[in-house]
């Protein structure tokens, strides 16, 4: 298994590392101190089972973290190992397609088994934010992977050109996929779109 750990602080890479090769031998890990070198990792081809991320990096809005981590490894289970609770950010992040959450001033014991799992191949999240699976069951049940990441493209304000250059595919593509979206979100246009994206996004009642 390849892990690839994203977070400025030196310790805190060291006690993950050590805790992850507590519980298996069979892992490759690496470790990146900003956003810019795990894009240098990501772009070479390479390819990680699991990315541990912290939002706040000295490099990247904490915004745009996860987008650039999915875009990059599609394929890979992205963690969220970060000092941040808010709701809202944990939200968004999880609709841009982080699949699991662990927060770093949980208890020890709690760290051990959400990592145990992880390792596992199990999703995880904290007990009090099952209400975040709800709504993640809800934004993908509408739209596919490829739809989601089409409408976060959309919602920065992006040309069908733009984002078929982003995406690699052509604009009768994204012109296809928009077109399914707006059927299955009900709405008739590129601005409605983006205000039912950007409604889920951030005003969600918590």
């Amino acid at each position: 298994m390849k892990i690839l750990i994203i977070d400025p602080q030196f310790i805190t890479r060291s006690g993950l590392i050590y805790l992850l090769t507590s519980y298996s031998n069979d892992v490759a890990i690496y470790e990146a101190t900003d956003l810019s070198v795990a894009e240098s990792y990501l772009k070479s081809g390479e390819t990680y089972d699991l990315i541990f991320t912290e939002l706040d990096l000295p490099d990247a809005d904490h915004r745009s973290v996860v987008p650039c981590l999915v875009q990059l490894a599609p394929d890979s289970h992205v963690v969220l190992f970060t000092w941040r609770q808010h709701q809202s950010d944990m939200r968004q992040c999880i609709a841009q397609g982080a699949r699991s959450y662990v927060r770093k001033d949980t208890s020890a014991e709690e760290v051990k088994l959400a990592v145990h799992g992880l390792l596992q191949g199990k999703e995880y999240l904290p007990e009090d934010t099952g209400r975040y699976d709800a709504y993640r069951n809800d934004y993908e049940r509408k739209l596919s992977p490829r739809q989601q990441e089409i409408m976060q493209l959309l919602a920065q304000g992006l040309s069908n050109k733009e984002i078929a250059n982003i995406l690699g595919i052509t604009e009768g593509t994204i012109r296809v996929h928009l077109s399914s979206i707006f059927k299955a979100i009900k709405v008739s246009n590129r601005t409605e779109a983006t205000l039912w994206y950007l409604l889920r996004q951030n005003k969600i009642p918590g």
